[in-house]
């Protein structure tokens, strides 16, 4: 099969699988744009001229060129749906519809997404030290989570900011991140380029929805799509978010959901897991595809992003080693990244490169993997920015295996005599330690490797939290994902963690190691998307413990990069709940479906027994 026939196919399943999809699908109530939540800045067709110098909002970075924005210009879909977009261009083109010289055509950017062409429900006011992007960084155009303006239009391209199907003044229901959602976007993107001031070239960029939705609008290849920049999105919806592990986590999904405004319904996809919670059509349709990819890629991930950090490093290992594409691993948070001038400028090459032809610029000599490796303890020590590296996950990297105990320790040798832990699911846990003999790196996938039992139930959720420990009292030391510029508010923050007070209203600045959960009976088949290093299940069907039966599972743990000293002490958690709440405002807190007492067995099977395997690089 040629490839041309092998992408017909994979379209072809793709409409097959929404088909069945569509007939699973839930609806709920949306917020409604007139509700001040939405923060809709009213229906406006208008063309508005923003002046060098001027500035949009207060305190916000002053404008570097004049530039001109075309407000809700329509495009109608194949299906007679109507899109409402805003472009922001350079001055000079006043008229959308005026023949351009190709000399002067310009590429275009798309932010797509549903949280508002304009301000949207969310801004970064919203969360403590706006999420460490600082106001001046930005001019108040951009879209949440999407390029700005300012930047990219004083560098000659046009932001492209659309209100996806149902999303605002859109027509239609909003359908949450499905293959129709990318169809949609594939439509945009075609029809984008064909437009008389476009040189035909389109990149995609944003991060979160912005991402996941690359994923899948790259994957059906549509023309005039010349490159994708993810920063930070899922793959798999099912998996990465609502989902995790079997375990049905809904809280964050819904915070988002409940912020989304429409005129029409908006897609329940909380309400689809209550009735569907293993893996079928709807799920499938809601996977990403990043394999179909085929134009250059830049992906960019952290190890401490709640949700997206899995799904990101995994879609780049699936697209083509064929097709060119690049990874960066950032330190921080994934708004303070996206917008850092350094971001920006190494973003600008890329696009450069491929949307404006620039191919030498230098970019092509970017090394193909770039990591960042962590230092825990809020201390002087750096963290190894930009590491360059020639592949992912690391060739050179070692699988150790860490045996559990009886009294609570970790070992390298499995020799020992067996026994068991158990704790209360409900309210209680486990913890293990191993000091470390002398210093090392872990990069890669930690997986715990557990056999358990249950007296009490047919069915264990398990949460497994990995943390760094050191000093006399053995205090649990983190890295800060948002830096405050304020030096008084760095030095409480550095207080709040060395005393481990007041860790709870600060949550999202902070990240603790990798972590991870599991249903267990749904750790019976893996999926064909697992590999050695990661264990991904297929989620089909469950299977229930027996009475008196001791199964062995692998629990995923995030990728991280990470330093330990001498003397440190890796310690491992296990709970029937959440070691570590949500770190983001206004989520849930998540609670276990668990009875009873959960059993660890240690040692009690040779190689096999109950283990930590950690990536030493």
């Amino acid at each position: 099969m040629s490839e041309n026939e092998s992408h017909a196919s994979f379209l072809e399943s793709c409409f097959e699988i929404r088909q069945v999809a569509q007939s699973l699908t839930k609806f709920r109530p949306a917020l409604s744009p007139e509700d001040p939540k939405a923060r809709f800045p009213g229906f406006r067709q208008r063309v508005t001229v923003f002046k060098a110098g001027q500035q949009v909002q207060k305190g916000a970075k002053r404008l570097p060129v004049d530039l001109l924005m075309h407000d809700s210009v329509p495009v109608i879909l194949s299906d007679g749906t109507k899109l409402y977009y805003d472009v922001f261009l350079p001055i000079g083109f006043e008229n959308l519809e005026a023949t351009v010289d190709d000399s002067k055509r310009i590429p275009a950017l798309v932010a797509w997404s549903p949280y508002g062409k304009q301000l949207g429900t969310t801004v970064l006011d919203d969360f403590p030290f706006r999420a460490g992007v600082p106001r001046h960084w930005l001019s108040g155009l951009q879209k949440w989570e999407g390029p700005d303006p300012a930047f990219w239009c004083a560098k000659g391209y046009a932001i492209v900011n659309v209100d996806t199907r149902g999303a605002y003044t859109s027509e239609g229901d909003l359908l949450i991140m499905g293959h129709q959602e990318a169809q949609d976007g594939a439509e945009f993107v075609t029809w984008l380029s064909e437009q008389p001031w476009c040189n035909g070239k389109i990149g995609l960029t944003g991060n979160s929805w912005l991402a996941l939705s690359q994923w899948k609008i790259g994957s059906l290849r549509p023309k005039g799509l010349a490159a994708l920049a993810p920063w930070e999105g899922i793959q798999d919806i099912y998996r990465d978010i609502i989902c995790q592990g079997g375990v049905p986590s809904p809280g964050f999904h819904d915070s988002i959901a409940d912020t989304l405004a429409s005129y029409g319904k908006l897609e329940d996809v909380s309400g689809v897991l209550r009735s569907n919670p293993l893996w079928n059509e709807y799920w499938e349709d809601k996977r990403s595809k990043p394999e179909q990819i085929d134009v250059p890629t830049y992906i960019v991930a952290s190890w401490t992003n709640p949700i997206h950090t899995s799904g990101t490093l995994r879609a780049y290992r699936a697209i083509p080693g064929s097709v060119p594409k690049w990874l960066r691993v950032h330190n921080s948070q994934e708004w303070p990244d996206y917008y850092a001038d350094s971001s920006c400028h190494d973003l600008k090459r890329f696009f450069d490169c491929f949307l404006k032809g620039h191919h030498d610029n230098g970019w092509l000599a970017t090394p193909k993997v770039r990591l960042s490796i962590l230092n825990f303890g809020l201390s002087e020590l750096d963290d190894t920015v930009n590491r360059s590296e020639l592949e992912w996950p690391l060739a050179r990297t070692v699988y150790r295996k860490l045996y559990l105990t009886p009294d609570h320790q970790m070992n390298s040798s499995q020799s020992g005599q067996p026994g068991s832990v158990a704790y209360d699911s409900k309210s209680g846990s486990t913890k293990f330690r191993y000091r470390l003999p002398a210093d090392m790196e872990t990069t890669g996938h930690f997986t715990a490797r557990l056999a358990v039992s249950c007296p009490s139930s047919a069915d264990m959720d398990l949460f497994i939290q990995v943390c760094r420990l050191r000093g006399p009292s053995s205090y649990k030391q983190g890295v800060l994902t948002i830096r405050p510029q304020n030096a008084v508010v760095m030095r409480l923050l550095k207080l709040l963690h060395d005393w481990q007070v007041g860790l709870q209203s600060v949550g999202m600045l902070f990240h603790w190691g990798p972590n991870g959960q599991l249903r267990v009976s749904h750790a019976h088949k893996k999926s064909t998307l697992a590999a050695p290093f990661e264990p991904v299940y297929d989620h089909v069907n469950k299977i229930s413990l027996e009475k008196g039966e001791i199964r062995v599972v692998e629990v995923p743990l995030r990728p991280y990069g990470m330093y330990w000293q001498k003397d440190d002490i890796m310690e491992l958690t296990i709970s029937g709940n959440p070691v570590i709440p949500f770190p983001l405002p206004g989520v849930p807190t998540l609670q276990g479906e668990n009875v009873g007492n959960h059993v660890i067995h240690c040692l009690d099977r040779g190689e096999d027994s109950s283990c930590l395997i950690i990536p030493c690089a």
